[in-house]
């Protein structure tokens, strides 16, 4: 699968606007992006995009939340309900795998970063890195770009397959290494909340970090978890189990 992007314009923030929207099949005008020096000669600032103003893929995005907050309650204290969620077949998570893969590519071009694709195919997600970029540009502030580019990919998958995509992206291995970190504080708060009785909040997660933290608590007799809030501020929060 191949997607022919014009990144020519006066400027990189507008290559890059005409790159997404092309990617994620829209009108320009439909895509709110913006650089923390917008117009600079290299891509070292902070990517930030916003989609709200754009009516259909704000509805995508919203279905897309609201299928996030639903597995988040399947996992709420009820490992039985988990083993309900949508279910998705190798063959399709390759196929969403793959169309991430173009659509990274397709950025990489207009940002004109270096950069290898790496692929991983697990049970009920896939996951696609970026590496051998030599640079934190796809990383951000706090992981602030990559959230950004996780939410293009999401809206540019749930458009092309119809349904809530099941993709993580990742650059330099940053979210193995915060998730990891995660799950360190998530065993800290479980011995707190045994300790004490009173609940732990965690940090605002992704979907797919607030599961790994669902799963790791199950592990534990005497603690429940649940998640709470809107994205992006949407966390977990660990409690004795009455």
């Amino acid at each position: 699968m191949s997607r022919r992007i014009d990144v020519r314009g006066e400027s990189l923030e507008e290559a890059l606007t005409a790159a997404v929207a092309t990617l994620l099949d829209c009108a320009p005008e439909k895509v709110d992006l913006s650089l923390d020096a917008p117009g600079a000669d290299d891509f070292t600032g902070e990517l930030r995009v916003d989609l709200t103003v754009a009516g259909d893929l704000r509805r995508e995005r919203d279905e897309a939340e609201r299928d996030d907050v639903a597995e988040d309650e399947a996992f709420d204290g009820d490992e039985d309900r988990s083993e309900e969620s949508e279910l998705i077949t190798p063959e399709a998570l390759d196929d969403e795998a793959d169309a991430a893969a173009d659509f990274l590519e397709g950025l990489l071009d207009a940002l004109e970063l270096p950069g290898d694709l790496r692929i991983r195919v697990h049970d009920d997600h896939a996951e696609v890195e970026v590496v051998e970029i030599g640079s934190g540009a796809l990383i951000g502030r706090r992981g602030q770009t990559l959230e950004a580019i996780q939410e293009l990919v999401r809206c540019a998958l749930q458009r092309e397959f119809q349904r809530r995509s099941r993709v993580k992206i990742d650059a330099e291995g940053y979210r193995s290494r915060r998730l990891e970190k995660l799950l360190e504080k998530a065993e800290e708060a479980i011995d707190e909340v045994l300790d004490t009785g009173d609940p732990v909040r965690l940090e605002p997660m992704d979907v797919f970090e607030r599961k790994a933290i669902h799963h790791l608590v199950a592990e534990y007799d005497g603690v429940v978890s649940r998640s709470q809030g809107r994205e992006p501020a949407r966390r977990v929060i660990i409690e004795l189990d009455d």
